[in-house]
């Protein structure tokens, strides 16, 4: 299995999820942390094939395009997770990102907040380009220009960065980081600036990790274990050629309201 961060806790649940699932058909994962660097990544790939590994989980978000396609040339198996499928054959276990993008806009909106901003994931990503997809499209349905800064790396670090580059450029009221790492730099950088969350600004990010709920903050719960065991039990049955009815599930996620949001203000103030 290829990540991108082992410590991020949102990739934590899903490769906990996927051992389980492997173990309880009497495969072992073997684990790659490929600092989201392109070249590991190929390194990796290599080495897991000369190593005659069975199949292969694409967890990393980055995973060079060569690289998959040579895969897919080879007829060699795989499943992409928490990423969209780019050929037609590919295997994959996703969220709807669009959509769920969308409803946090709309939460937002239903707030009363006309100056929305989102700090993008890598928008070189499927998830990152579908989650801004999804953002400035809901944005033009309520009549709103979204505001796009892009995070170079779904990590705290890049959310800070693109937070600091979004105060200067302008003031937003409310912000949706594409994941909850990219939130918390957001956090970091408010606080800085001397803004409370929420009352001077609402935050919203993507995946419900751990420290999600210690922080109060509003977020799309992305069920972890179940991505990883789906995309285990996915992989096991295109190695033993069972039957594949869906070869590209999308889960159903759901947008969790905490204070980070404004809720509790808005509804106060109504």
């Amino acid at each position: 299995m290829l990540v991108p961060d082992i410590a991020n806790t949102f990739l934590a649940g899903i490769i906990k999820g996927a051992e389980e699932a492997a173990h309880e058909r009497g495969y072992t994962l073997v684990l790659c942390n490929t600092g989201d660097l392109p070249e590991r990544e190929a390194t990796y790939v290599r080495v897991l094939r000369e190593r005659e590994v069975d199949g292969i989980l694409v967890a990393s978000t980055r995973l060079a395009a060569a690289t998959v396609d040579a895969l897919r040339a080879d007829r060699f198996p795989f499943v992409l997770v928490n990423r969209g499928a780019g050929g037609t054959d590919d295997l994959a276990v996703t969220v709807e990102n669009v959509g769920l993008a969308a409803s946090v806009i709309d939460h937002l909106v239903a707030l009363g907040h006309r100056r929305i901003a989102h700090v993008a994931g890598p928008r070189s990503t499927t998830t990152g380009a579908e989650r801004a997809a999804g953002a400035v499209a809901a944005g033009l349905r309520h009549g709103l220009r979204i505001s796009v800064v892009d995070a170079e790396a779904w990590s705290e670090l890049e959310g800070y960065r693109a937070a600091r580059q979004l105060f200067r450029d302008g003031a937003p009221t409310a912000v949706f980081g594409a994941n909850d790492l990219i939130a918390l730099g957001v956090l970091r950088a408010a606080r800085e600036e001397g803004l409370a969350i929420p009352e001077d600004l609402a935050l919203v990010g993507f995946n419900d990790i751990a420290e999600a709920s210690l922080l109060d903050l509003t977020t799309v719960r992305v069920p972890q274990e179940e991505m990883g065991a789906r995309a285990a039990r996915l992989l096991i049955a295109r190695l033993e050629g069972e039957p594949i009815a869906e070869p590209r599930i999308v889960l159903a996620a759901e947008l969790v309201v905490r204070g980070s949001s404004g809720a509790a203000i808005a509804r106060r103030i109504a």
